[in-house]
C-alpha cells in the first residue's frame, strides 16, 4: 500500500513537526531570556519583532511564549520551557486555546494555501482582541508571518499596534525586516535571531544529522529538515562534490529530483530545490574561480528573489534554474 502523504499547515516545514508541536529548543538563550524577563516583569512591551532567516526556529519560540504566558506548567530548565502534557500546552497544540489566536495564511477554494495573507484574515485579529480573555489571563497573538501580509492587510493591524488592549502580546515572526512596513516596525520591539553554530544545528537535528545537511543549513536547524524531509540521499547535497556535480550535468537531475520530491507544496520544495542550486554554484565559483559559476550563482540568487516575491509558477522557476545550471556546465567543458 501507498503511504499516505503528509500534508503540511501554511506554517509549517513539510517533513517537520509543526513549531506549536515542538518542544525541544536549541540555542537563542538570550532572545528567550529576553522573552521570559519580558513576560514576569512588571511591564511588558506588548508587540515584539522574532527577526531573522527563515528556518532559525522563531515559531518555536513564539509557542514557547504562548504557552507560558497562558499559564502551562514549567518543566525543564529554560525559562519558557513548558510540559508537554499539561493541559493548556495540549490546547496550544491543537490551536484549541481561546487566548490564543495565529494569523497566517489562509486556504482558498481549492483546498491549497494561499499565497498571502488577506486583508479579511488580517481583520480578525482585531476582532480577536476586542474580547476579554477568556481564562481571566493573557490573550496571545502569533504572526507567522509578517513576510506574508500583502499591504492592506499589513495595515489592518496597524491599529492593534497603536493601540494595543491591556493584558495582551502579539509576536509577530519575520523573516526579512527590511522589507516590512516601516509603521509596523516602529511599533515593535525588535528581537533578532542568528544562525546557530553548526554543532547546535547537528544538536537540533538529532538522529537526522549529516554533515551535508548541517553545511548546506547555513545555521538554520529548521531549513535543513525541510532539504532533509524531500527523501535524497544526504550524499547528493554534498558541496564539496558541487564542482563534480555541475560540470557533469548530474546537478539538473539532482534539482529535479529534489523537486518531484513528494513533501511540501510546489513553492516549498521549489525554494529547497533553489537553495541547493544557489549554494551549489557558489561554491564551485569559490573553489573553481570559474566565471561561468559565478554568473550562474548570480542568476540563481535573483531567481529565488523572484520566486519568493512573485507568483512565480513553480515548473517555470525550476525549469529557467535547471537551464542555467546546464549553460555553466557547457561553459566549462
Amino acid at each position: 500500500m501507498k503511504a499516505e502523504k503528509q500534508v503540511s499547515e501554511p506554517d509549517q516545514e513539510p517533513g517537520a513537526p509543526h513549531p506549536r508541536e515542538t518542544y525541544d529548543f536549541v540555542g537563542h538563550e538570550a532572545a528567550e531570556l529576553s522573552l521570559a524577563e519580558a513576560l514576569n516583569g512588571a511591564r511588558m512591551h506588548h508587540a515584539w519583532l522574532l527577526a531573522g532567516p527563515k528556518g532559525l526556529g522563531k515559531a518555536t519560540l513564539a509557542y514557547r511564549f504562548a504557552r507560558s504566558a497562558l499559564g502551562a506548567k514549567r518543566a525543564g530548565s529554560r525559562p519558557l520551557e513548558c510540559d508537554p502534557e499539561d493541559a493548556i500546552s495540549r490546547r496550544v497544540a491543537q490551536l484549541a486555546h481561546p487566548d490564543l489566536f495565529v494569523l497566517r495564511r489562509g486556504i482558498n477554494e481549492r483546498g491549497k494555501p494561499r499565497r498571502e495573507i488577506t486583508v479579511d484574515d488580517a481583520r480578525e485579529l482585531g476582532r480577536f482582541f476586542s474580547l476579554a480573555p477568556s481564562e481571566g489571563g493573557m490573550r496571545v497573538a502569533i504572526i507567522d508571518a509578517v513576510d506574508d501580509l500583502n499591504r492592506n492587510a499589513a495595515n489592518a493591524i496597524l491599529k492593534t499596534l497603536e493601540e494595543p488592549p491591556p493584558r495582551s502580546a502579539l509576536l509577530l515572526i519575520c523573516h526579512a525586516p527590511g522589507a516590512a512596513l516601516a509603521t509596523i516596525r516602529s511599533r515593535c520591539r525588535r528581537l533578532p535571531l542568528r544562525p546557530l553554530e553548526d554543532a547546535l544545528v547537528t544538536q537540533a537535528l538529532g538522529a537526522n544529522a549529516d554533515a551535508a545537511l548541517v553545511a548546506l543549513a547555513k545555521g538554520r536547524p529548521g531549513r535543513a529538515i525541510a532539504v532533509a524531509a524531500q527523501g535524497l540521499d544526504a550524499s547528493t547535497l554534498r558541496l564539496d562534490r558541487a564542482p563534480a556535480a555541475l560540470t557533469g550535468g548530474s546537478a539538473s537531475a539532482v534539482l529535479d529530483a529534489l523537486y518531484n520530491a513528494s513533501a511540501g507544496e510546489p513553492y516549498e520544495r521549489l525554494s529547497a530545490a533553489l537553495e541547493l542550486a544557489s549554494e551549489w554554484t557558489r561554491v564551485a565559483a569559490v573553489s573553481e574561480q570559474g566565471e561561468a559559476w559565478a554568473e550562474a550563482w548570480s542568476g540563481l540568487e535573483t531567481l529565488r528573489q523572484e520566486a519568493e516575491g512573485l507568483d512565480m509558477e513553480p515548473r517555470h522557476a525550476l525549469a529557467r534554474a535547471i537551464g542555467m545550471l546546464d549553460r555553466a556546465a557547457a561553459a566549462r567543458r
